[in-house]
């Protein structure tokens, strides 16, 4: 099973079915489509099979993948060559926050697109499709089946005491970093408390001074629990990551991050963890990146980074802040948000908004005036943010205003209470 897999199907539809195969089913033939029919129409009630092998990428593996199209939805599930079920995702297709829309749809192709990533699917036959996905530089096919495809009803998250998560829930592991470990290492402790709702990783350096402290809410991002293995995804694309921990004793537990080609071990840790309490700043990080807007060159001592507002990124795409300490925020008499930014050579307008919680739970919220970036040259700019009373705000957006240009800021966001 690929690693990559993200929970929005439109994607995996790449990290699963990343190469062209041929099927080792003879399918019978599907109905000859009638002249006006266009390609999604075509697809609607079919199931489409791609049978993958180590030797066709890079990134294949031995499984079998079948596509599943209705009018709303497309099901994606997958298994083993020996029929073992490890994959069952639905990606809505319509209008909705999180559905794939539909960008292009007549007899000859269909395109679908989530955010600025897009596919294109073409009928080669009537019993055969192609993927095409242009942003990978990928195509594969997929042949017509007429069997009942498996795995429509199976649940990866497994939830048995013998289960790994289960296992890992109420114990801590210690891992023992340095330099020449890996080629991103240093020379630094990590520890990694499994709770009932997340994962904190607190770390120190080698002479125990607190250097991390992270807690990252399962949620919807454990891709796989069974006995054998716990799959975890981090963040959201282009910056999801994710990795399997196995257990290789009672005592010890393994890594494995295939993103930077990674393994790493951690033993058992029986005593108090330490810089559970520690913050590493008061000020915000806006590097949540959601729903089509792009974070790139993101350094963090000095922090800095590019901000960019896709024209094919959804209305809403922002930035949500990251650093959880600052939470719960109140201004009772105001407040404000200094920062040093330039443009590429065109003005953007910004603001920040604050919310009660993340959505849908964001009333009160409010959000700032618009601000304007000139120039290519950096300045600082100061947001204010008037007297809220007694509300509290456990939400902080950062939102471009102004489509397709980039935003480099080169300073932390100052949060300042009145």
């Amino acid at each position: 099973m690929k690693i990559t897999k993200n929970i929005l199907a439109l994607l995996l539809l790449f990290v699963l079915g990343a190469c062209s195969s041929s099927s080792e089913e003879d399918p019978d033939p599907t109905p000859t489509p009638t002249p006006e029919q266009n390609v999604f129409e075509r697809l609607q009630g079919s199931t489409f099979q791609q049978v993958e092998k180590t030797s066709d990428c890079a990134t294949c593996e031995d499984e079998i993948n079948y596509y599943i199209f209705s009018k709303d939805a497309l099901q994606i599930t997958g298994t083993t060559y020996e029929d073992v079920c490890e994959q069952n995702d639905i990606q809505p297709i319509g209008n909705c926050a999180d559905c794939a829309t539909v960008e292009e749809n007549t007899p000859q192709k269909l395109t679908l697109c989530l955010g600025s990533l897009c596919q294109t699917i073409t009928f080669l036959s009537d019993d055969e499709i192609q993927f095409d996905f242009p942003a990978a530089g990928e195509t594969w096919t997929a042949q017509h089946y007429t069997e009942e495809p498996p795995c429509k009803d199976w649940d990866p998250v497994g939830d048995g005491e013998d289960t790994v998560l289960e296992r890992l829930k109420g114990k801590t592991f210690q891992q023992i970093e340095t330099v020449d470990t890996c080629g991103t290492c240093d020379d630094e402790k990590n520890y990694y408390m499994f709770l009932d709702d997340g994962i904190r990783i607190t770390g120190t350096t080698l002479d125990d001074v607190c250097e991390q402290n992270d807690f990252y809410a399962f949620g919807d991002d454990i891709e796989l629990n069974n006995t054998e293995e716990l799959q975890i995804c981090i963040g959201t694309f282009p910056f999801r990551f994710c990795q399997t921990i196995t257990f290789l004793s009672e005592n010890e537990i393994h890594f494995d991050f295939p993103a930077f080609n990674q393994t790493w071990t951690a033993q058992l840790y029986t005593e108090d963890v330490p810089c559970t309490d520690w913050a590493p700043s008061t000020n915000p990080f806006f590097t949540g990146a959601f729903d089509g807007a792009v974070l790139s060159n993101v350094t963090y001592d000095p922090f800095g980074a590019t901000y960019l507002w896709p024209s094919s990124a959804q209305s809403w795409a922002g930035f949500a802040n990251n650093n959880e300490y600052i939470y719960p925020l109140s201004f009772p008499n105001g407040g404000s948000v200094t920062f040093t930014a330039a443009t590429s050579g065109v003005d953007i307008d910004v603001r920040f908004r604050i919310e009660y919680d993340v959505w849908p739970n964001v009333d009160p919220a409010y959000d700032t005036n618009a601000l304007t970036i000139s120039g290519t040259d950096p300045k600082e700019y100061t947001v204010e943010i008037p007297p809220q009373g007694s509300n509290t705000y456990s939400s902080m957006l950062f939102y471009l205003m102004t489509p397709d240009q980039e935003l480099i800021v080169s300073s932390d966001f100052q949060l300042t209470v009145y």
